[in-house]
């Protein structure tokens, strides 16, 4: 894949991220649907959540490091449950804040951003691997 090929993925992905943190941040201040709970099961509606958008943000950062993307994703991870106690007193939409909803958050954030950054490593081996085999191929 070329370079340029990958700068559009990039920015692509980049957009869509975006696109689904302002979502996200629609969604908590909206009603809660009615989703079955069980306990202190894992909730794989937050950790697949904010898996998404880990996800999306290591495999679309640029110029920062993941550690700096850490820090940001893990301040709305848990930033994003006061925003919940917030959307119930003003909008009364059945959310509020959660001690478990945010450890879950995090583990969605730091599983995505993982993920991401792994994807990223293999993507570029990947390339290097081909780019070397074309080489080779022609003679370089």
């Amino acid at each position: 894949m070329s370079g340029k090929s990958r700068e559009r993925i990039r920015k692509f992905v980049a957009f869509l991220t975006g696109a689904y943190f302002i979502w996200m941040a629609y969604m908590l201040l909206t009603p809660r649907p009615e989703v079955p709970r069980v306990g202190f099961a894992l909730d794989f509606l937050h950790l697949g959540a904010f898996g998404v958008l880990g996800l999306g943000v290591g495999v679309a950062r640029r110029n920062w490091s993941t550690g700096r993307w850490r820090v940001l994703l893990l301040l709305w991870a848990v930033g994003s449950e006061g925003l919940q106690e917030l959307g119930e007193l003003l909008f009364n939409t059945g959310r509020c804040f959660e001690l478990i909803d945010i450890f879950q958050n995090v583990a969605g954030v730091l599983l995505g951003l993982e993920a991401g950054r792994l994807l990223r490593l293999w993507t570029r081996k990947k390339n290097a691997d081909e780019t070397a085999e074309n080489d080779k191929k022609r003679g370089a």
